[in-house]
């Protein structure tokens, strides 16, 4: 199973910064507060993106490139029968609207839901832990326990909680850094055609699940279950 992040992941930026940077800017409290860890992106959120106006954020997400070699790498996923998800503590309202830009719309998406200016909801949270929107780690936690070797892509603090579920982890910018300061084997990638090498070359050792880098990071201490 390949679980993908969305923003700075799939696309060249994180859309959901973009899209509250430009309507409606992180109040600086709050922010000061994500930044220390004594609140998550579901008050974030509510402080930024449930301000925005729905016209305003999809034009600024048509603005918004994906990286090129991910039609490619979905391609070769269902030419090889391998199911790919799309998670994401961002929102279904750029979410969907890029990928059937890109004609990738079908893809299955966890991620949170703008409803209308001052409502979110939050259908993949997780009831024990209010700190994420998209609980990204009980997504990949149930793959894993159903028998799926997890194969997870990204890039940044929300993807932290999802590696720590995952038996093998492609990871850049932050992730990267994350696991290695951990001391936890990853694939450094730059972008999905470097990521399709890799897995193209390998798959039936990541299929029967002796691919070497095998994931050792614990799950992170906010998880709750």
């Amino acid at each position: 199973m390949l679980l993908t992040d969305f923003d700075f992941t799939i696309t060249q930026v994180d859309v959901g910064d973009l899209i509250c940077e430009t309507l409606a800017p992180y109040p600086p409290a709050v922010l000061l507060r994500f930044a220390r860890g004594e609140v998550g992106t579901r008050t974030l959120w509510l402080e930024s993106f449930a301000k925005v106006d729905r016209e305003e954020a999809g034009a600024l997400a048509d603005r918004v490139a994906i990286d090129p070699g991910f039609p490619a790498f979905v391609a070769w996923a269902e030419a090889e029968g391998i199911p790919l998800a799309v998670v994401s503590d961002g929102f279904t309202l750029y979410i969907d609207r890029i990928l059937q830009r890109e004609g990738l719309g079908h893809l299955p998406v966890f991620a949170n839901r703008y409803v209308d200016r001052g409502a979110l909801e939050w259908p993949f949270a997780n009831p024990a832990c209010d700190h994420c929107g998209c609980c990204k780690a009980a997504v990949a936690r149930r793959l894993k326990e159903s028998g799926a070797h997890v194969v997870y892509l990204g890039d940044g603090m929300s993807d932290f909680y999802a590696a720590g579920f995952a038996d093998w982890v492609f990871a850049k910018h932050g992730l990267a850094r994350y696991m290695a300061e951990a001391g936890a084997p990853f694939f450094p990638f730059s972008g999905f055609t470097q990521a399709l090498e890799v897995l193209r070359a390998n798959l039936d050792r990541f299929r029967d699940g002796t691919m070497e880098r095998r994931n050792t990071l614990r799950p992170h201490p906010r998880c709750r279950f």
